[in-house]
């Protein structure tokens, strides 16, 4: 008995659906750009004012007067008296909008461009600064305000723009450096004719063939790490980034790390090679740059005044040189003291994955060993002192644990879904195999079969479908994870 064709049974029309594993990345938000030149408050912490400069679209901190007297000094831009007056008659120009202006003819007096209105507004003492700017501030929320990158000044009025003469024969440096991924200035004056002396310093170690030092390196060290007559400079960097730290609510812990984080981003100084004379202390800040022992001399004398342990970590299997501060809980080589890197940032007690030209890197980063030296090779320890110990390790191994985990975590999640995809690529060839076998069918009229592969085809349809949504759901969860643990890896590194 013949059955007409207008009778088949309808089979369901199917897209095989691919999905690619994705790793996220976040775009460069544009708030900041929307708020170029505004002030903004944290309306969900205290009300703290930012001001989000027009020029590189980041906010600066105007917690007190003497931080936006900073902001003012910093940012200003310099008019004529003439200029400004033809700004109060005819209006200011657009591309002045939320500028600081400074009637440099006139006392440096400081005008601030509103955006909103395109009014200047007088800013008068850091006092009057600082309550008209909070006057005129945006409320904005925590969410929002972490979408901008936050900046603060030490505020010191005897400093000018970096680079610039403060008095005949002194250098204004400029540090920049981030800490808990928030970026900060710190400004110190430095001396040419102290830097000069230390310059010509003999670096070499002299003793008698007949009486050689008890300890070479040890002797050759303390020639570096001897302060000459008047060098407050290391001094003065610890007063300043402690002061630092008390504003940001540092622990003592966190004071180590932020200190530590201005040594590490002092550029690496690549124009040194191996022959080249190791740098005071006083040399590299002058300088603003240095290579691992250069960095390490300075890091040493910081962590010995504020008060820490401290030893320097020689390597001289790869020629490298680190400093270590005693610490509790897990230390490096169960030495009583832990590794810090000075070339580059790393968390205290994290060792590099490689070194470039002298340079650390993280490179392909194996959490399980992420506390181990052994890539660098044989240790030697020297100038070792007692003193304080840091106690943040405990926090540092509890990130580093939930990195690991999270790695693992999507590693296995990976996997499965590797093996769903196989299975859904298995599942789509019998499929096309049986809509094949339809077509033949249904070419030669032979209803009888084309209906019971249809019946097989919606069936094995609504298996696949129901695997493929399983698969969607897996690989979106898989990318929700990829991103908060490339947050979680940017967060730690500062990357």
């Amino acid at each position: 008995m013949n059955i007409s064709k207008n009778k088949k049974i309808i089979f369901l029309c199917l897209s095989f659906l691919f999905l690619t594993l994705l790793i996220p990345r976040a775009e460069a938000s544009t708030l900041a750009e929307q708020l170029s030149g505004r002030i903004v408050l944290q309306v969900e912490n205290k009300g703290e004012a930012y001001y989000i400069n027009p020029l590189d679209k980041k906010g600066y901190y105007l917690g007190r007067p003497d931080d936006a007297f900073a902001v003012m000094r910093y940012f200003g831009l310099g008019v004529s008296n003439n200029d400004l007056d033809n700004f109060f008659k005819k209006g200011v120009r657009a591309d002045l909008s939320g500028r600081i202006l400074l009637k440099v003819q006139d006392k440096g007096q400081a005008y601030y461009v509103n955006p909103v209105n395109k009014q200047l507004y007088y800013l008068g003492r850091p006092s009057d600064a600082f309550n008209i700017m909070r006057q005129l501030g945006l409320g904005i929320s925590n969410s929002n305000l972490e979408k901008i990158s936050l900046q603060i000044l030490i505020p010191n009025n005897s400093i000018p723009n970096p680079g610039e003469i403060v008095n005949p024969g002194e250098k204004a440096v400029r540090f920049t450096f981030k800490y808990k991924n928030k970026n900060y200035y710190l400004d110190q004056v430095y001396s040419d004719s102290l830097y000069n002396d230390y310059k010509n310093t003999n670096k070499f170690l002299q003793y008698p063939a007949s009486n050689p030092p008890q300890n070479l390196r040890e002797s050759y060290y303390n020639i570096f790490l001897t302060l000459k007559s008047g060098d407050d400079s290391i001094d003065k960097l610890v007063n300043d980034l402690r002061s630092l730290a008390i504003k940001e609510g540092f622990s003592e812990n966190e004071l180590v790390e932020f200190s530590m984080a201005l040594v590490q981003y002092i550029p690496y100084d690549n124009s040194k090679n191996l022959s080249s004379p190791q740098n005071f202390p006083y040399e590299t800040l002058y300088k603003n740059s240095g290579v691992c022992s250069d960095k390490s001399f300075l890091a040493l004398l910081i962590l010995r005044k504020l008060g820490y342990g401290a030893v320097i970590f020689d390597y001289p299997d790869d020629n490298h040189s680190a400093v270590a501060v005693a610490c509790s809980g897990q230390s490096s080589y169960n030495s009583g003291y832990c590794f810090i890197e000075t070339t580059n940032y790393f968390p205290v007690g994290v060792f590099p994955g490689s070194l470039s030209s002298g340079q650390a890197e993280s490179g392909q980063i194996n959490w399980s060993q992420i506390f181990s030296g052994d890539s660098l090779g044989r240790v030697e320890t020297y100038q070792q002192t007692n003193g304080l110990v840091f106690s943040g390790m405990n926090n540092i191994v509890s990130q580093v644990d939930a990195i690991s985990k999270m790695n693992t975590s999507i590693k296995q999640k990976k996997s499965e879904i590797d093996n769903l995809l196989l299975q859904l690529n298995t599942m789509q060839n019998e499929l096309n195999q049986l809509l094949v076998k339809i077509e033949e069918y249904d070419q030669n009229n032979d209803v009888y079969n084309y209906n019971l592969s249809v019946n097989e085809y919606n069936s094995k349809a609504g298996i696949y479908n129901t695997a493929l949504e399983n698969y969607s759901l897996k690989v979106q969860i898989y990318n929700n994870d990829v991103a908060l643990f490339n947050n979680m890896v940017k967060s730690f590194y500062q990357n």
